[in-house]
């Protein structure tokens, strides 16, 4: 018996993707990380770099990008391993589609990692940043009740030392605990 390669399956009236997930069009026109020449590989000159900057890091973030960043209940995921990330834009024209195209200086090819980590989180897939972004908030707000509490704690601690080691007089240790239950 003969296997049937694997084929994706779309909706009625639904687009079929190819490397690429969420909702919408996986290349409409104005996504970041497609465009001309100075998109395809880091800045080397000081024109490329100006047009680089200013078409990039000008560009506000798209409704998709937020949406999928900070997730919601049925999203699809991409189809990757332990650490490859998804992309929800992606087709011809994107620096990554194929081969990536290196760059030709020295100096350029020895910081092409901190271009290549900064291009995915701030111009290609930003919707990574957005979901860096959403844990730290996350964990932040998480943080702040636990936080309160381990002060409450340490006070308490300290005023149960100051009363068991008989520091001041007795008015003044059940001053204290009145205090202390108080603020309970």
């Amino acid at each position: 018996r003969r296997g049937h390669p694997l084929r994706a399956v779309a909706g009625h009236g639904e687009k079929v993707r190819k490397q690429a997930f969420g909702y919408g069009d996986h290349a409409p026109p104005g996504a970041p990380g497609f465009g001309g020449a100075h998109q395809q590989a880091p800045a080397e000159t000081l024109t490329d770099t100006v047009k680089y900057i200013s078409e990039n890091m000008t560009n506000p973030p798209k409704y998709k990008e937020i949406i999928e960043g900070f997730g919601y209940p049925g999203q699809k995921n991409s189809a990757g391993g332990l650490c490859t990330l998804g992309r929800i834009y992606y087709g011809p024209g994107r620096y990554d589609y194929g081969r990536p195209k290196m760059p030709k200086g020295w100096i350029a090819n020895f910081f092409y990692p901190c271009w290549e980590f900064a291009h995915i989180l701030f111009v290609a897939d930003r919707w990574i940043a957005w979901r860096v972004f959403r844990h730290i908030l996350a964990i932040t707000l998480c943080y702040i009740p636990f936080n309160i509490q381990m002060h409450w704690n340490k006070q308490m601690i300290e005023d149960y030392k100051k009363l068991m080691s008989g520091e001041g007089g007795a008015e003044q240790d059940s001053e204290r605990i009145q205090a202390t239950l108080r603020s309970l």
